[in-house]
């Protein structure tokens, strides 16, 4: 067990290097910096303006900015041809030369970019919603703003955990052009049926139907003007169906790719 512990800790490592490389993957951190201290500007400019009562859905609006904004496009420059360019670059040969499985590789994969998401996303709500927290005018009006920070970090940390496996499902094989129309596929179609879906499903699962409309559902549930214990556990149980599809799907994704190289 000893020996095991730094060779895991290693996965980990190179899984959070592999998340932020590349271009691309580092100007999506950029833009989540960017994100942050706009949305801290914009939370001061609130607190002392006529309007101070607005200053509660800040940490909301970043949060929704950072996942569909920086998240999304990390997310996507970290999926990109991941599996070819770890077999390019020699980084599967190397895994497999330690007597790591391609089920350890994948965890890495998919957790490493997990926790990427989750500090870009999560760490920027929180750090947004601190400081319209402290510019608050008013403890009332704090605590308000504080548990909308709540709200939206549970948010991006369900954003970092669902879209971290359903990228990697959907651009870890596939071409560039492919894994990108594959990508929208799974998050924008159902987003854009949901009037229908919801006029079809049962009541409270029509909202549920697409990856963000789980992902809203769950941060409005945990608001406390509309706090609602079954709503959260609906949207929580659909997020973790979609988690658990999206790691069959990567796993099997990995599988084909690995038998197309060799055959």
């Amino acid at each position: 067990m000893e020996s095991r512990r730094p060779r895991g800790g290693g996965l980990l490592a190179l899984g959070r290097k592999l998340a932020v490389d590349g271009v691309m993957a580092k100007l999506s951190v950029g833009v989540g910096v960017a994100i942050v201290l706009g949305c801290v500007v914009w939370a001061f400019a609130v607190a002392r303006g006529d309007r101070s009562e607005g200053l509660t859905s800040v940490p909301l609006v970043a949060s929704s900015a950072l996942a569909w904004g920086a998240g999304t496009l990390l997310a996507f420059a970290a999926s990109v041809h991941a599996f070819k360019s770890d077999r390019d670059r020699g980084i599967r040969a190397l895994i497999s030369s330690r007597a790591r499985s391609d089920g350890e590789y994948l965890w890495a994969r998919v957790l490493g970019l997990t926790r990427v998401l989750a500090v870009v996303t999560a760490g920027g709500t929180a750090l947004v919603g601190i400081s319209a927290a402290l510019a608050a005018r008013g403890g009332h009006l704090a605590l308000r703003t504080l548990e909308s920070t709540g709200a939206g970090v549970a948010f991006s940390l369900a954003f970092a955990t669902t879209l971290a496996p359903v990228a990697l499902a959907t651009l870890g094989a596939r071409s560039r052009v492919g894994g990108y129309f594959a990508l929208l596929f799974v998050l924008v179609l159902p987003e854009m049926l949901q009037g229908w879906l919801v006029s079809v499903l049962p009541e409270g699962w029509g909202e549920l139907a697409s990856i963000p409309g789980a992902l809203g559902e769950l941060r409005v549930s945990l608001l406390p003007a509309v706090a609602d214990p079954l709503r959260f556990t609906r949207a929580l149980a659909v997020l973790a169906l979609v988690v658990a599809i999206a790691l069959l799907v990567v796993r099997g994704q990995l599988a084909r790719f690995d038998r197309e190289q060799t055959s």
